[in-house]
């Protein structure tokens, strides 16, 4: 669904530029006319091409179907998510806080937690309405491991494991939702769906549910690393407005069934090259 080489070019880039210092950033870096920011300004080239790598899809794409828009806005708080733990270890993900407080472990792990149960729900209520047999029943124990693909004890081995291995399956899990619910109809989005409540969402309201959430615990980690003493600084704020402009950029590829790489790997090789000037600058 998305572009391999523009991901990659993007991660290369902000996986230099996150270590990196103020005093680092600061460091001489030219860019046609502008000669004082340093490798900082890099930053903002490469924010601007990826804005404009967007706006150029948004007008080769075709007219997104609404769960197509949805889930774009599912991916773009997921990589925020990313953004926000980039560079932590998973030493750092089992500092608490506060007493009384979760770490980031464990927040991560009860974002993945719901993720799947959302994704059981949606799954659920879509398998029954497209046979025709939906009821307003509660998912059976055997369905919600049938859905989720794993059994009771596999999924709480998930969520005890290290972050780096619950970022690992949240990048698997989020590529298949992101491929089977935008293919979800305009109607399909209307129809009930069961959970945990009495009342009975729509299945849209589901999918909205996955950006909310994650929301809702970017924010608690956010705070959480301010509480162990890694407050974000200038380059990771710079990594993570670059992410931001990624994800409106893959965005726009959700539900493409073509698109001219053209201009996609054009965007690429230019923050290829970015990316080795600065590694050389740094040496």
């Amino acid at each position: 669904m998305f572009n391999a080489t523009l991901t990659a070019a993007v991660e290369n880039f902000t996986h230099l530029i996150l270590p990196l210092t103020e005093k680092d950033l600061e460091r001489e870096w030219i860019w046609k006319d502008h000669d004082e920011e340093g490798i900082r300004f890099a930053c903002f080239v490469t924010l601007q091409e990826l804005r404009h790598l967007a706006v150029t899809l948004a007008t080769l794409h075709h007219h997104p179907t609404p769960a197509q828009h949805i889930v774009s806005q599912y991916h773009t708080a997921y990589v925020d998510l990313q953004a926000a733990v980039l560079g932590l270890s998973d030493e750092g993900a089992e500092k608490i806080p506060s007493e009384g407080e979760w770490q980031v472990r464990k927040v991560y792990a009860h974002i993945l937690g719901a993720e799947i149960n959302f994704t059981i729900a949606i799954r659920y209520a879509l398998e029954k309405h497209r046979s025709g047999n939906w009821t307003p029943e509660k998912i059976s124990d055997e369905d919600e491991t049938r859905m989720a693909g794993m059994s009771e004890a596999e999924y709480q081995a998930l969520k005890n494991s290290p972050l780096s291995s619950m970022l690992a399956y949240h990048r698997d899990l989020h590529s298949t939702i992101l491929d089977e619910f935008s293919k979800i109809t305009n109607a399909e989005l209307d129809l009930p769906s069961t959970f945990w409540e009495e009342t009975r969402f729509p299945i849209q309201h589901r999918l909205h549910r996955y950006e909310a959430h994650f929301v809702q615990h970017t924010i608690q980690i956010d705070k959480t690393l301010i509480a162990i003493g890694q407050p974000p600084r200038e380059a990771k704020r710079l990594v993570r407005k670059i992410y931001a402009a990624l994800a409106e950029a893959e965005g726009q590829m959700i539900g493409a069934e073509k698109i001219d790489d053209t201009v996609i790997h054009a965007t690429a090789s230019s923050i290829n090259e970015r990316t080795k000037e600065i590694e050389k600058i740094l040496k």
